[in-house]
């Protein structure tokens, strides 16, 4: 039996849905860990200044949902250090530049700091590159499982994970600008493999390096190109003409990081990034089986989703060789790195958070669970599969925002039982804190209708970006996967 193809009239009822979704969901306003990775752009264009502490105490005294004592770390220099990197801010420099210019060319006074207008810049662009990592991601999963199984794949690592909650909720906080550089960059080693030019070499190590520079914890992905060179040197197919490329690839790394080095030389006085006061690293004693599945935002008891893309990763390995099996090392990595952290639960935020770049791995796994039950079953199988998690995981977002206390670990019974019941009455509040539909709500219908279409705009452009010519590689040839062939 055959995946499924998905016609043009449900590709056009899924862009429907997003849309609505849009209006329903997205927010566009900043708050939380959002501020640290925001204010860069205010403080830097328009102010021209490296001190924060204008642009903090703005959304201080405006009372902001975030954490007052990691906005006022006050330096001997008389700066306020930012322990949150510069590359999220970097990536959406175009779209607040040309909102500030613009906006100053507009009557009237203008606030770059708190205007909604520059808060939108910010969020859109993380709905931009978030939408670009998706369709790369459904693009790859399409290839190996067909088309099906791939938008069920990526809708799953959406909306059954914490990825939904930085996606909509939270689009200010650095999860989806380190999912694009991760993805685009992952895409591009693995679809030049054995056949990359010098200008690919540098393009995938500049968009390493702006991962790094978006979040520490990203460096991990930096090990594709050894572990593409062990597998080389296995087989016997390495060369002294990679040399060459390993050169351009760490110089497009470094001239990435540069704009990160510069920060931390200004205000910190050195060169390495400087790591929060209230984190640290343990590695003698790491917190693997909590990361895991703790009620406190463990990986798989929140996640339950990752246990079945897992299952569908030897899939993955058989049909990507080498990429699969180094993606996987790198997971493992990072699940060791994570599980070092003192704060190993990720703060104050829904679920296993900072595992969310994670979603290429966990799509592919996905996409080879629901090529297989597609193959062996009717094809409703793995769209129930998917919608049971992910209907789990609505409710579960409301139990974070409604139900648990903040920074609770609550007993496994009120976790899967108790709270879940509870969060139920709480879910049709998830489908109104939408920037959208609160404007439309206090009757501001130009500011919703203006706000929509930006929104709207910036998939537009996402979309015409990521499937045009000029971001498309030649497909690497794959041996067909028995009676799941659909690409």
């Amino acid at each position: 039996m055959q995946t499924r193809d998905l016609s043009h009239r449900a590709l056009i009822w899924l862009g429907v849905a997003a849309v609505v979704l849009l209006a329903l969901g997205f927010r566009t306003t900043i708050r939380g860990d959002g501020v640290g990775y925001y204010a860069y752009l205010p403080a830097l264009v328009a102010s021209r200044t490296f001190d924060m502490a204008p642009t903090f105490n703005r959304f201080l005294a405006a009372g902001t949902p975030v954490y007052p004592e990691n906005l006022q770390h006050h330096l001997a220099n008389g700066l306020t250090a930012n322990y949150k990197p510069v590359g999220a801010a970097l990536l959406a420099l175009p779209f607040y530049g040309l909102t500030h210019l613009v906006m100053l060319a507009l009557p009237g006074t203008q606030d770059p700091v708190l205007g909604e207008e520059y808060q939108l810049s910010f969020t859109l662009a993380s709905l931009f590159y978030l939408s670009i990592a998706l369709l790369l991601i459904y693009r790859l999963v399409r290839e190996l499982f067909g088309s099906w199984p791939a938008a069920l794949a990526v809708a799953a690592v959406v909306f059954a994970t914490p990825l939904v909650v930085y996606t909509l909720f939270e689009p200010a906080y650095y999860h989806t600008f380190a999912l694009f550089t991760i993805t685009a960059y992952a895409v591009l080693v693995y679809r030049t493999h054995g056949r990359r030019r010098m200008s690919q070499w540098f393009a995938a190590g500049i968009l390493g390096g702006l991962a790094t520079i978006i979040h520490v914890n990203e460096v991990l992905f930096l090990a594709l190109i050894p572990l593409e060179s062990a597998w080389l040197i296995a087989r016997g197919h390495w060369s002294s003409r990679l040399i060459g490329g390993y050169a351009a690839f760490a110089g497009g790394a470094l001239l990435a990081g540069l704009p990160q080095l510069v920060t931390d030389q200004v205000i910190y006085g050195r060169w390495l990034p400087a790591a929060a006061p209230n984190i640290t690293f343990d590695f003698t004693h790491p917190h693997l089986l909590e990361l895991l599945a703790s009620t406190h935002n463990g990986w798989l008891s929140w996640s339950p989703i990752v246990a079945i893309a897992v299952l569908g990763l030897p899939l993955v390995v058989r049909r990507l060789g080498w990429f699969a099996g180094a993606l996987i090392v790198i997971g493992l990595g990072e699940l060791v790195l994570n599980a070092a952290l003192s704060d190993w639960w990720g703060g104050v935020g829904f679920g296993a958070r900072r595992l969310t770049d994670q979603s290429l791995l966990l799509a592919l796994g996905l996409g080879g669970v629901f090529a297989w039950l597609s193959a062996r079953l009717r094809s409703r199988v793995p769209a129930t599969v998917a919608g049971v998690f992910m209907a789990w995981n609505a409710v579960l977002v409301a139990q974070f925002y409604y139900v648990l206390p903040t920074g609770a670990t609550p007993s496994w019974p009120d976790f899967l039982v108790g709270n879940q019941l509870r969060a139920l009455a709480y879910v049709p509040r998830l489908f109104i804190q939408g920037t959208v539909i609160r404007d439309l709500a206090s009757g501001d219908w130009a500011a919703a209708i203006g706000v929509w279409l930006a929104l709207i705009a910036g998939i537009a452009a996402a979309t015409w970006l990521a499937i045009g010519r000029r971001w498309s590689l030649p497909a690497k040839p794959l041996r067909p996967l028995p009676h799941a062939v659909d690409t």
